[in-house]
């Protein structure tokens, strides 16, 4: 059952970062290949937390098989809706906003 609840969580967790690393960068690019404009493009918010928590959380399971490990810090990497990017962007504008400011 653990096993199972692990599986889904990474599974579950992937999918989530991944849709967060694509409607963060992938999404935008695509628009302006296809000929729109920046006024015409309409920004979509993800699912903050949610991959980075599942993933994080399968890692208690699969910490001793190395590849799932890889993936899980991949997944938890690219996830634009994570703690860590949150923590990067409000360190990143405090110091922009100095500068600028």
């Amino acid at each position: 059952m653990i096993d199972v609840l692990a599986w889904l969580a990474l599974l579950v967790g992937g999918l989530v970062s991944t849709l967060n690393f694509y409607l963060s960068f992938c999404r935008y690019a695509l628009h302006r290949i296809r000929g729109g404009s920046r006024e015409s493009y309409r920004w979509v918010s993800g699912f903050p937390f949610v991959g980075s928590l599942l993933v994080a959380l399968s890692i208690f399971r699969f910490y001793d098989v190395p590849w799932i490990l890889a993936i899980s810090l991949v997944l938890i990497a690219i996830d634009t809706g994570g703690i860590h990017w949150f923590v990067g962007v409000l360190i990143y504008q405090h110091y922009w906003q100095k500068r600028v400011g």
